[in-house]
């Protein structure tokens, strides 16, 4: 085999030790940064994942992107974190871009013949998907109890191994949990204060007849929130700076509504989605379960945003269910300002409705909380 520049690639066999002469790092752990080799390595243990509740691997389901290879952050018991010595490993991996690193994956496949040096396939060079580096999954540990871990979404850079063996098991059964909301925060992703603060919001548009003309107050929120731009993505610049912003307003937006409805009484979360047959795990934005209504945010009133919120909330809706309530819950988009007219008419047929931020910063819609109007 022809040796790649880096002295291995991807599909190759090596021990740790050898690993760490190419790139560094320590000898243990999943999640090993190397300063001088400007590298960090992951490995993965599917027997480890799989004790520990998460599976690492590739998703069968791809995008109109490159594929996507999910790795579970550090942490084997209780909520994983970015904050701290506990989180060091986890902010290494969503900082890396911005600290000049490489993110190395690598899989455990065996030991050495004759002793107990475990040995790894390297898989290739990766980075953080540009518009969502990870999201939040609620599992069971290995002791049974309930936990949320990070789960990055990472894109391949450059020549990587694909396999079978490295996909993620399908889901057996299709079943929908109700997890605890996890909000996204600038100290999650990078510290540099241009990315950070407020956005300008679109001008209003009024929606004529409407009988949920009375806004509601918006709660105070903590934490900025922040446009990921350091991760990288294959998108042009415009397309990337406007997506960016979108997903920042879309976080801001469903903290702050989180925050009424809580401020409200309400109890909040979301919803976990596993379909059977699919490697991949949909998780809705907010579900207010006091009202049993389901939320889909979108951080920008654009037309394509509105019909993929259609899409979406029709999809996730159909596997919502909820102690104390019969049916299907209540599909309401949550957006930053009122949508064209022409948009109601066409969610109206779907029976779903709208909720929106006005210019002073409160809410208006149908299913804001009455009590507090």
């Amino acid at each position: 085999m022809t040796t790649s520049v880096e002295g291995i690639d991807p599909g190759d066999v090596r021990t740790r030790a050898e690993i760490r002469a190419l790139f560094g790092g320590s000898p243990q752990g999943g999640i090993c940064p190397s300063e001088d080799m400007h590298s960090v390595n992951l490995y993965s243990d599917p027997d480890v994942g799989e004790q520990a509740g998460y599976y690492d691997g590739w998703l069968a389901e791809e995008d109109e992107l490159d594929p996507v290879f999910e790795y579970t952050g550090a942490g084997k018991s209780g909520d994983q974190t970015f904050d701290g010595v506990a989180g060091s490993g986890n902010r290494a991996i969503l900082r890396h871009a911005e600290q000049g690193r490489v993110l190395r994956v690598f899989t455990r496949v065996g030991k050495l013949p004759g002793s107990h040096t475990k040995t790894h396939r390297y898989l290739g060079t990766f980075t953080l998907d540009g518009l969502q580096p990870y999201v939040w999954r609620r599992v069971h540990g290995e002791d049974g109890i309930e936990r949320d871990v990070i789960v990055f979404r990472l894109r391949p850079e450059g020549a990587v191994q694909r396999t079978a063996q490295d996909v993620i098991p399908p889901a057996e059964e299709t079943t929908a949990e109700f997890v605890p909301f996890q909000p996204v925060t600038a100290a999650m992703f990078q510290s540099d204060p241009a990315t950070s603060g407020a956005l300008p919001l679109p001008k209003q548009r009024v929606r004529k007849g409407s009988s949920s003309s009375k806004a509601t107050p918006n709660a105070e929120t903590s934490g900025k929130f922040v446009a990921p731009e350091a991760f990288g993505t294959k998108l042009s610049l415009r397309a990337s700076t406007a997506a960016t912003i979108a997903v920042r307003r879309e976080a801001e937006l469903t903290q702050a509504y989180k925050a009424y409805l809580d401020f409200a009484g309400h109890q909040t979360g979301a919803f976990q989605i596993k379909v059977r047959g699919l490697t991949s795990t949909l998780r809705t934005d907010l579900y207010d379960a006091t009202d049993h209504v389901l939320y889909e945010a979108k951080g920008s009133t654009s037309r394509e945003d509105v019909r993929m919120a259609l899409g979406q909330i029709l999809d996730y809706s159909r596997y919502v269910e909820a102690p104390g309530h019969q049916g299907e819950p209540k599909r309401v988009i949550l957006l930053p300002a009122a949508p064209a007219p022409d948009m109601y008419t066409l969610l109206d047929r779907y029976d779903v409705g709208v909720v929106y931020r006005s210019d002073d910063g409160r809410f208006v819609g149908d299913t804001v909380p009455k009590a507090s109007q």
